[in-house]
């Protein structure tokens, strides 16, 4: 225990900022080389990340919802609205990336989608045995926002292959 303190003491004395009383290692608030060195090296600052860009659908949803106030019913039923809007987007992406690649390359997109279109119905009667029929309007309201995020998922991810085909 001695030599680790021994050992730590020599490596503060030697960066110029401690002093060592009685076996005890005291840091000073700053010392000036500390500073100085800061002034040389500035932090860089991790580069600020914008918040993406909300969709029309969810700006469409939080409408809703303001309207709705604090009726679980009532922002159930913008959850549901917006499902149907991000079941149209996925339409709307399918569409577009069938006119963009070619036959092969779409055919694998659409097995795709059959599968998750499979998924998506096992996944909604799950929802609804766990969630919708649960006695309260809150189980409603969660129970259409999570179909919602399940289908908003699989409409953007459609929309990166759009712009990952885009690419050169």
């Amino acid at each position: 225990m001695k030599k680790i303190l021994v050992l730590l003491s020599l490596i503060l004395i030697s960066s110029g900022c401690t002093k060592v009383q009685k076996n005890q290692i005291a840091t000073e608030p700053q010392c000036p080389s500390c500073a100085e060195y800061c002034k040389e090296h500035p932090v860089v600052k991790e580069p600020e990340i914008p918040e993406p860009a909300k969709y029309p659908i969810d700006i469409e949803e939080e409408k809703c919802i303001k309207i709705a106030d604090t009726s679980n019913i009532g922002m159930g039923n913008c959850a549901l609205e917006a499902t149907e809007a991000w079941f149209k987007e996925i339409d709307k992406n399918l569409m577009t990336l069938k006119h963009m690649l070619p036959a092969e390359k779409y055919e694998k997109i659409a097995d795709s989608q059959k599968k998750w279109e499979n998924y998506i119905k096992s996944e909604f009667d799950v929802n609804e045995n766990v969630i919708f029929y649960k006695t309260g309007t809150i189980y409603y309201t969660i129970s259409a926002g999570q179909k919602a995020y399940i289908v908003k998922e699989r409409a953007l991810l459609l929309k990166s292959y759009i712009q990952y085909a885009n690419e050169p």
